[in-house]
């Protein structure tokens, strides 16, 4: 690893790994945030955990987390940590094992560390710019498909690309794709990134879902944008990542 940066990012990702599983699957308590999501003391530990690591190598960095601080992202300068503890609470709250780590770091505005774990599968993705994308220290690759009816498709909740007007074009993909399926959070991009999947996408998102993702699927040789083919920023809600190959036939089907 040349990135600095990334061996602190694992580190910290795996110290919450151990706060994670020693909850999972126990009495939680949880309580419910403004923006009606779930939460947990797992969540809120994991993640001061991965800020007290981080803090430990590099103090003068700030924080994007989902459940603690939250620095202004606007005209961003110097180096931020976006931090999702747990990517997918609903699940882990009920005993499901998709759930994981997400963990980025930006500089100056540019994403150039990404990390997802997830701790149940023994799935460790990890990327830095310019270094590649690796799964337990194996090197990945997106797959090589070029055709929509050759593509495997995966879509998150379809309730969510109703509400932005776009399942109607989300099913008529499917339609055209050799296989779909319905599947939100962190996993799917771990699908992309290992060449398993063609094409993700979800219709509502926040930054700390996607910020590590985008750096690892791109360094694993694919593309990242919002649905509508704009780049990706912390404001984005919507998410298309591709091998890169069907990226532009994915956008323009996703269109009005």
């Amino acid at each position: 690893m040349k990135s600095p940066y990334l061996p602190v990012a694992i580190k910290a990702v795996k110290a919450a790994e151990r706060i994670i599983l020693d909850h999972y699957q126990s009495e939680l308590m949880v309580t419910t945030k403004d923006d009606m999501t779930p939460v947990t003391v797992a969540d809120r530990h994991a993640e001061d955990i991965i800020k007290q690591t981080i803090l430990t190598t590099f103090p003068e960095h700030t924080f994007f987390g989902e459940e603690g601080e939250k620095v202004d992202l606007r005209n961003h300068k110097g180096f931020t940590w976006i931090i999702d503890p747990i990517d997918g609470t609903k699940s882990y709250i009920r005993g499901i094992p998709l759930f994981g780590t997400l963990l980025a770091l930006m500089q100056d505005g540019e994403l150039i560390v990404g990390v997802s774990n997830a701790p149940i599968w023994s799935e460790l993705i990890y990327a830095a710019k310019g270094e590649g994308a690796f799964l337990n220290g194996k090197q990945l690759n997106v797959s090589t498909v070029n055709n929509i009816h050759d593509a495997y498709l995966i879509n998150g909740r379809l309730k969510y690309f109703e509400d932005i007007n776009k399942i109607s074009q989300l099913l008529e993909l499917s339609r055209q794709s050799q296989w779909s399926r319905g599947m939100g959070d962190f996993w799917i991009y771990h699908l992309i990134a290992q060449g398993k999947v063609d094409i993700a996408m979800e219709g509502s998102v926040k930054f700390w879902d996607i910020a590590a993702a985008k750096v690892i699927v791109e360094e694993a040789g694919g593309i990242m944008t919002q649905l509508d083919g704009k780049s990706i920023n912390y404001r984005s809600t919507t998410v298309l990542a591709t091998n890169k190959l069907l990226h532009a036939k994915a956008v323009a089907a996703m269109k009005d």
